[in-house]
């Protein structure tokens, strides 16, 4: 089943795991030992994961203060791809991030056209810059959005009829949401972002990390309102965690952008030993508190799991964390099917008719 016809169902939890590239320089024989040690990883999950995520990793200069660890130029994902394949089951599909404001247009479609026939990606994530303030010479998410599923999935080149038809292409689009990116303007707040994107093509959207539940049950409340507001369905929102093992983890995560209360980072760090396990366990009180939340406020947006690494030291302390958040998410859903088999029987018992579905 491609990953597009589990995203449309309701039942077990769908889970990414983000996959950091090899560097750029890394050699023929050091590739093929990441992509053995991807395999084993895969096999060795007691749960199963449903797609790798795997990002395009930019420098991102205009972030204040300077960068807290060294930048280090990683292969380009398609690329990536071509390796890591090989060695994948057939139920584990892969997804590719496409930060696509840095190149002009035409080169975008160029890219967007041969991602999808030459190294035949269908599954895609937009992502935009690192800042509003800043002016960049390539499209927007929502631009982007509108040329695929208006025009190259349709076999039409966009903004110039004169060009010749083309294959068509049929990607699978997704993108990016910022909880704490929330606007006092109700057209510019994250919830209508989402909307927006939505209408343009995109049907899930990859939070970034949590490290705190609230922005999250806010942005879902919210979102869920919006939706119900313009008669819409919600799309599938995949909520992120990653392990941290040291206190330079931690001031990666803040440095991009993560919100990590003070209490939490005071809980992370209290011993020199354990900190990667205290993170597993604080992402286990967070995924717990956002799921008792939207049952509370019965929100109805679908959700997934998408476990990055961040850094390779974290690599194989992640599958520790699938584990435990997949198992987190199970209980949740049996849970939820419990009751409503009770709300069933109750409304039997009554001779009331029981709605579909």
């Amino acid at each position: 089943m491609r990953l597009r016809e589990r995203n449309q169902r309701n039942g077990p939890c769908i889970v990414f795991y983000e996959l950091i590239p090899p560097p750029r320089d890394a050699t023929p024989r050091e590739i093929e030992a990441v992509v053995e040690c991807v395999a084993e990883f895969i096999a060795s999950l007691p749960v199963p994961i449903d797609a790798l995520n795997i990002p395009e990793v930019r420098p991102e200069s205009s972030r204040e203060p300077q960068r807290p660890q060294a930048f280090v130029p990683k292969m380009e994902p398609r690329e990536f791809v071509r390796w890591v394949r090989k060695v994948l089951p057939p139920h584990v599909d892969v997804v590719i991030n496409r930060c696509i404001v840095y190149a002009p247009r035409e080169a975008q479609l160029r890219w967007l056209v041969r991602t999808y026939h030459e190294f035949q990606i269908e599954n895609l994530i937009l992502v935009g810059g690192e800042s509003s303030q800043i002016r960049y010479p390539g499209p927007s998410v929502l631009e982007t959005a509108e040329w695929i599923t208006e025009h190259l999935n349709r076999g039409r080149w966009p903004f110039d009829s004169s060009k010749p038809p083309i294959r068509p292409t049929d990607f699978f689009l997704g993108g990016i949401t910022i909880p704490t990116r929330r606007k006092p303007d109700p057209e510019r707040d994250e919830p209508a972002r989402l909307i927006q994107k939505a209408r343009r093509g995109l049907q899930f959207f990859t939070s970034q990390v949590l490290y705190e539940p609230v922005s999250m049950q806010k942005l879902l409340q919210d979102y869920m309102a919006r939706c119900q507001a313009e008669g819409i369905p919600p799309r599938r929102v995949f909520l992120s965690f990653a392990p941290v093992s040291s206190s330079g983890d931690v001031q990666f995560l803040k440095w991009l952008g993560v919100e990590i209360p003070p209490h939490v980072e005071q809980e992370l760090l209290q011993g020199w030993l354990g900190v990667a396990w205290r993170s597993i366990r604080v992402a286990e009180r967070v995924l717990q508190e956002i799921l008792d939340f939207v049952t509370a406020e019965r929100i109805s947006v679908p959700l997934g799991l998408n476990v990055e690494h961040i850094t390779s030291r974290n690599f194989e302390i992640s599958a520790e964390m699938i584990a435990r958040l997949v198992a987190v998410f199970q209980r949740h859903l049996r849970q939820e099917a419990l009751a409503d088999t009770a709300a069933e029987w109750a409304l039997q018992l009554a001779g009331l008719p029981v709605p579909d579905g």
